[in-house]
């Protein structure tokens, strides 16, 4: 069997309420195997579409409001940014309802349920990691996509699992009238696909269908309607309603799983226009293993260069905890690696430091040096 660790989160998830992020026990963060010599192989780049996605979706989805509060600029004050997940009890039902000899589960519903890491089989997709916030907190208090300038823009989340960070910046697209000229692409990458299908997508169609629902019960009574439905009925309408939508707002979503390589990173410029965009790359919790080090830093260079190459602009925002105890990875450990590919012609700077009982957390920035 692969080796599993376990990074000792209370709980299954992080809850609702902000307050209570703060959930590691790192004490009893545990190394249960570390042989790569038992691990299976790696699974190949694969671009996966819209519509096969939406297709495996079960009649009716439970999910939960995360609420984020983002401190404003003179610090004083806070507001509140909602984002609808997938219940963790919700996806377990439908990984135990898949799981057939088509779709062998059993390692992913442990994964769930324990909350361990299984490299090469499960990387932890299903949860929601407190550096995921940190970042959403950051890319939503910057209001990144307004500050981003002209020209399209693409959003590239490396391990995104719940996507928290472009939910964040998603739902401030969908807080903006329709009609924009700029058109923004969305790239969710994870590396195991079954992530994508029952986690990061279903998120993303609760975000749509959370934020659009609520502003049109304002706009007909005046106020918002605090009594809310926490299961959505996933009908013909609503998909069509929500590809008319994004659409319309000129926003367009791909799916990649698989693991790092230049394939992926092919796989994520398919075609020179997109390299030409304004690329956000957003990464968090994805340095945690010394053995995937070298092809994260290689792939993360890559998706950073590559723009700027064609003439368009690039920078990547990581959110990671200092140190990943009883694993072996970390910041330090990632920058050693990252400079010896080529990562020493970057500016690499601190934008966030947070400081908590446990492991302290930090969000880098990372962009060519001179970027403007």
């Amino acid at each position: 069997m692969a080796s599993a660790f376990s990074f000792g989160f209370a709980g299954d998830d992080i809850d609702m309420d902000d307050s209570e992020l703060n959930t590691v026990d790192e004490g009893h963060t545990s190394v249960v195997q570390d042989s790569s010599s038992t691990l299976p192989e790696l699974v190949a780049a694969q671009r996966h579409e819209l519509s096969d996605l939406l297709s495996s979706l079960p009649s009716q989805v439970s999910f939960n409001k995360l609420n984020i509060n983002i401190p404003q600029n003179d610090q004083a004050s806070e507001t509140t940014l909602a984002l609808a997940r997938r219940e963790v009890f919700d996806i377990r039902t439908q990984l135990m309802a898949e799981d057939t000899a088509d779709y062998a589960n059993e390692e992913l519903i442990s994964g769930l349920e324990k909350g361990d890491i299984t490299p090469n089989i499960y990387e932890g997709g299903f949860k929601t990691w407190e550096c995921s916030v940190d970042l959403a907190k950051l890319v939503a208090n910057e209001n990144i996509l307004s500050n981003a300038g002209a020209g399209d823009r693409h959003i590239i989340e490396l391990g995104a699992g719940t996507a928290v960070p472009s939910l964040a910046l998603f739902a401030q697209l969908l807080s903006n009238p329709t009609g924009s000229s700029q058109t923004t692409r969305f790239t969710f990458a994870d590396y195991n696909s079954v992530v994508l299908r029952l986690v990061t997508l279903p998120n993303l169609l609760l975000t749509w269908n959370y934020i659009v629902t609520r502003q049109k019960s304002v706009s007909v009574a005046g106020t918002e309607d605090h009594v809310e439905e926490l299961e959505l009925d996933i009908t013909p309408e609503l998909l069509e309603s929500f590809q008319k939508d994004l659409a319309e707002r000129r926003i367009s979503v791909e799916f990649i799983s698989g693991a790092w390589s230049s394939a992926f990173v092919d796989l994520v410029f398919s075609s020179s226009d997109k390299a030409k965009n304004g690329v956000l790359v957003l990464a968090s919790e994805t340095i945690y293993s010394p053995a995937s080090l070298r092809a994260f830093s290689e792939t993360l260079l890559a998706l950073i260069r590559r723009p700027v190459r064609a003439g368009g602009r690039s920078r990547a925002l990581l959110a990671a905890k200092k140190v990943y105890f009883g694993v072996g990875g970390g910041v330090d450990e990632f920058l050693e690696v990252f400079n010896t590919v080529g990562g020493d012609e970057l500016d690499v700077k601190e934008r966030l430091d947070v400081k908590s009982e446990g492991v302290g957390r930090i969000v880098l920035e990372i962009a060519p040096k001179g970027r403007q």
